[in-house]
């Protein structure tokens, strides 16, 4: 499973290097240059599966600050399953480019691997962008006193089965990659796993005392470490990230557990694949407005630009990368 999240990691690493591929539909019209299109016409609207507050309704509301489609876009947060409801609701919208969605892939890709979902929202899906990235951290709050990993690992080996650890998500990769820190921090089979509807739902947890420890996002945790009422471990990666250069990394404390999280947005199948550009190079914009990389870096991402070809690409070897990932869950939870 470190092999498989670590090929994750190297995936997004090398993005660069991906070629496009074709999307899974055949457009719904050819109509040819995106200058050209009559579009939009009226109001876009952006589905966020998630509750508000999280990371992925953090990330459209800063985008919609600084993004000019020509029309006013509204967001529309719909919650449930982990991301699974709202995920549907996209999916199944009218393919006029005037529903689309924001997402992650992990998750997309969680919800087949699982068996939760009947159709490969990731490969089904059309991808416009992806525009930011997203790290795990291991987290607590003030009041259990911890500010190292070292010490939540001696409290807990010390106090077997007194503490719980918040997470989104089940048999998906947020749990999988909570499963594997604790694994390799050697406190798995002490502690006790609790997994939340979103990040937003697991810092409320944490927030008022109903765990100990969280694996969550930097985007659904960083305002509650700017007010000191969260304190971070170390953060899911092979290096230390500009945002906190304070915050030790994973393997720098000697756990080869590793977690990057794209989050970008996608559209209905068969949505006129001019749309699909026009909207993504109206994406590409508001990513290099130095304004956007600052915003985003205080909400806890890492802006980072992949379009809708190359981010399905990669997604696609994640998809077969991560398999041994949803194995190995398998065989512990059977």
């Amino acid at each position: 499973m470190k092999k498989a999240m670590s090929l994750v990691l190297a995936v997004l690493m090398l993005v660069g290097l991906l070629s496009a591929c074709g999307g899974s539909k055949t457009p719904a019209s050819s109509s040819g240059d995106a200058a050209k299109l009559d579009y939009p016409k009226k109001d876009v609207q952006i589905i966020i599966p998630y509750a508000p507050g999280g990371g992925s309704d953090n990330l459209v509301r800063g985008t919609m600050q600084y993004l000019d489609l020509g029309a006013t876009t509204v967001a529309i947060n719909v919650e449930g399953a982990s991301g699974y409801i709202g995920a549907l609701q996209g999916f199944n919208s009218k393919n006029d480019g005037y529903t689309i969605m924001t997402h992650n892939e992990m998750d997309l890709i969680s919800y087949s691997m699982s068996g939760q979902a009947e159709v490969d929202l990731y490969k089904d899906l059309e991808y416009i962008c992806d525009v930011v990235t997203d790290y795990n951290l291991l987290c607590t709050s003030p009041s259990t006193g911890w500010t190292t990993a070292q010490e939540v690992i001696d409290y807990v080996n010390a106090n077997p089965g007194t503490v719980t650890v918040g997470c989104t998500g089940s048999n998906n990769v947020n749990y999988g990659t909570t499963m594997e820190l604790l694994k390799a921090m050697g406190i798995y089979d002490k502690v006790t796993i609790v997994p939340y509807d979103g990040g937003a739902a697991s810092e409320t947890a944490l927030q008022g005392g109903h765990i100990q420890l969280e694996v969550n996002s930097l985007a659904d945790t960083s305002s509650y470490i700017a007010a000191g009422t969260n304190v971070p471990l170390m953060i899911c990666n092979d290096t230390r990230i500009d945002a906190y250069p304070d915050l030790p990394c994973t393997v720098e404390n000697g756990f080869d557990v590793t977690y990057g999280k794209p989050r970008g947005f996608f559209a209905p199948a068969g949505t006129d694949e001019a749309i699909l550009q026009y909207i993504s190079g109206k994406m590409k914009e508001v990513c290099e407005k130095p304004e956007f990389v600052e915003a985003m870096a205080n909400l806890g991402f890492t802006v980072a630009y992949v379009d809708g070809p190359a981010a399905k690409e990669r997604t696609l070897a994640w998809a077969e990368s991560l398999t041994p990932v949803f194995q190995d869950m398998a065989k512990i939870s059977g």
